[in-house]
């Protein structure tokens, strides 16, 4: 929920957020976090492994047509629930020029993305460890630059994030809200796109927006809706029917119904706190919901699972960024 992030920032600058006490007589002491840093152990292997493709991991991206919709909540959950049955995830929170990830795991970054692009450190000494579990690549907050990077700038952080992809099973891409060329290049990279969207009719109208934007870049992009803050399965799968019909009447594609998050008032203690709600609530409704949604996913992904060298996520990436800059500079980007 961006909006609520950007609030809760504001209160961490203001001094006037509960102390970390707090936070602690909520998250169980079983719960791994902090600011760690991650570095991948290098794997030997024997000389008849050497020749054999590397599983490189799947990735999901999750986006929304509008902010406020709860699109960061939700990728953060997916980690912790796919972190909770044995996957090794790692979170990138791509919304480039106003992450807020960080802040609601309660995490302060000492270094982020912005130090990798300028240069200062390698992408390994960036990532920290979540609650829960799973591997966060913060982005930076309030620094405009970074959501127009150059294209030496971007190489420089794909050719390390490549890496990454052979080292964990799953990365989730929280991208920002709206169609913009890098939300648009992450999502039709993605192995699996969630589109978030509430039943209100603007963030209706904005997420079939995206899905029109997306479809038309990426005709083969793998599409699922998930209706956020719901009163209930009917009403998200009304949600879902009138979307998909007139995907398929005007797009001639469907899309796939990802599931429903109920509106529960433990996701807004969660937000408060700064703690992921399937921490806070393990036996919350949204909580549910989001389980379902990370069993789902994970048998789409077993089912559909590959090995191949090169092919990965970050290498479908660069190609379509360069895509994206060869439409805008031919006047073709429509």
């Amino acid at each position: 929920m961006s909006d609520q992030a950007t609030q809760l920032r504001r209160l961490v600058e203001a001094g006037r957020l509960a102390d970390t006490r707090a936070l602690a007589a909520v998250l169980p002491p079983s719960i791994p976090t902090g600011a760690v840093s991650y570095r991948p152990r290098p794997q030997r292997r024997r000389p008849a492994e050497a020749a054999r493709p590397v599983a490189l991991a799947r990735a999901i991206a999750v986006t929304s047509g509008k902010g406020g919709v709860g699109k960061s909540n939700l990728a953060i959950n997916l980690a912790v629930s796919l972190s909770q049955m044995g996957r090794k995830v790692c979170l990138l929170d791509a919304d480039l020029g106003l992450a807020n990830i960080d802040v609601l795991c309660n995490l302060t970054p000492r270094l982020t993305l912005q130090h990798v692009v300028a240069g200062r450190c390698r992408l390994t000494e960036v990532m920290l460890l979540g609650p829960g579990g799973f591997r966060l690549i913060p982005g930076a907050s309030g620094v405009a630059g970074m959501a127009d990077l150059n294209g030496r700038q971007r190489d420089l952080v794909l050719r390390q994030l490549a890496l990454l992809e052979r080292v964990v099973d799953v990365i989730i891409i929280d991208c920002a809200a709206g169609i913009s060329a890098n939300v648009l290049a992450f999502a039709a990279a993605a192995h699996t796109t969630l589109i978030t969207t509430t039943p209100e009719p603007t963030a209706v109208t904005d997420a079939y927006g995206m899905v029109k934007s997306l479809l038309r870049r990426a005709p083969g992009a793998r599409v699922q809706l998930v209706v956020n803050m719901t009163a209930g399965d009917e009403e998200a799968e009304g949600v879902y029917r009138r979307m998909n019909r007139v995907t398929e009447s005007f797009l001639k594609r469907s899309i796939a119904y990802g599931g429903a998050i109920p509106l529960d008032p433990e996701v807004g203690m969660a937000v408060r706190y700064r703690l992921p709600f399937t921490l806070y609530a393990p036996e919350g409704a949204a909580t549910r919901a989001v389980q379902r949604l990370a069993r789902y996913l994970a048998g789409v992904e077993e089912g559909i699972s590959e090995r191949r060298e090169g092919g990965g996520f970050f290498t479908r990436l660069a190609g379509w960024f360069g895509k994206s800059e060869n439409h805008a500079q031919s006047g073709t980007f429509t």
